[in-house]
């Protein structure tokens, strides 16, 4: 579609699959109800991402080619501070009823929402109520990062009345990435990707950049489509702004939950954020997102194949 002057047939680049690229509100991504969930199971959790490093493996997929053999790769960091169960919302068809706040709940929670603890006492939601789901905070000030946390809810699994008792002993207390994230695990990653600003239509959708003496406009499309049209299109390429979507990434695989940060810190510390000093997770590959931005993490819902932990070794 007017990319190339001399070829019509070439077909536009860049992916219309997520078609309206629309800029995120906030800066951390949610994950809606997830269902399949066993009994007191929590569906997710949240950290923050530190950066890369590589690792070495011994490959357990009987359909591998390098199956039995040492491989090398890349593996994303993420800190996950506990996060703080801070109130039980309750639901019935769909609609939110209400919520019960628990106590001891710091000032760094009152930054990002208002609320008043015990604002409802739980029980009398046992016999309106059809579902309920945990309200966590994170608590970013446990790693120096920052003050103000991301607030958001978490799925369980079971009955509404096991959901209640397990909620019931839950408030006001702290949920360890340990209990809810396990070591050959497939996660499902939600995350808001790096903004990249104002860009040209090369960037944005890879047009191809004409000869010097082709045009007088080298970085952008051929044409802005058919003359009759009498108006440009959507599809056309041009700039504009790029990056800072919501994404979602689905099956990736955990290599291990660390409880003791010094195993994967390095002695030069994370570009752009340096060591840290709680819990983290390594999971293969890369991550949507730019360094410190929260990455949610919920169980697979549709996970590819059955996974065994692996033994690792990180290359510093």
């Amino acid at each position: 579609m007017g990319h190339q002057i001399t070829k019509k047939s070439t077909p536009r680049r860049g992916s219309m699959q997520y078609y309206p690229i629309k800029k995120s509100k906030r800066a951390y991504n949610t994950f809606g109800n997830i269902l399949g969930l066993e009994k007191n199971e929590i569906g997710g959790f949240a950290g923050y991402k530190v950066g890369m490093l590589q690792l070495t493996y011994i490959d357990s997929d009987k359909n591998s080619p390098t199956f039995k053999m040492e491989v090398m790769t890349n593996a994303t960091v993420l800190e996950t501070p506990p996060l703080l169960v801070c109130a039980a919302r309750f639901y019935k068809n769909g609609i939110t009823l209400g919520e019960s706040w628990g106590s001891g709940l710091n000032k760094f929670i009152a930054r990002k929402v208002k609320f008043k603890e015990n604002n409802k006492n739980i029980d009398e939601f046992k016999d309106k109520a059809e579902d309920v789901r945990l309200l966590v905070s994170t608590q970013p000030w446990k790693i120096d990062l920052k003050k103000k946390p991301e607030i958001f809810e978490l799925s369980i699994g079971g009955s509404f009345g096991e959901k209640f008792s397990f909620i019931t002993g839950l408030l006001g207390k702290e949920i360890d990435v340990s209990s809810v994230i396990k070591d050959g695990n497939f996660v499902d990653v939600a995350s808001i990707t790096k903004g990249k600003g104002f860009t040209g239509s090369v960037k944005r959708y890879g047009v191809k950049i004409y000869p010097v003496h082709a045009s007088k406009s080298r970085r952008k499309a051929g044409n802005l489509g058919a003359e009759t049209m009498a108006k440009v299109q959507y599809t056309v390429p041009q700039h504009g702004r790029l990056g800072f979507n919501s994404r979602v990434e689905y099956n990736k695989f955990v290599f291990r939950v660390i409880k003791d940060s010094e195993e994967a810190n390095i002695p030069s510390g994370y570009k752009r954020y340096g060591n840290m000093k709680d819990s983290a997770v390594i999971l293969k590959g890369s991550v949507p997102g730019s360094t410190g931005r929260l990455i949610m993490l919920r169980k697979a819902i549709r996970p590819t194949k059955k996974a065994e932990p692996v033994k690792i070794n990180l290359l510093k």
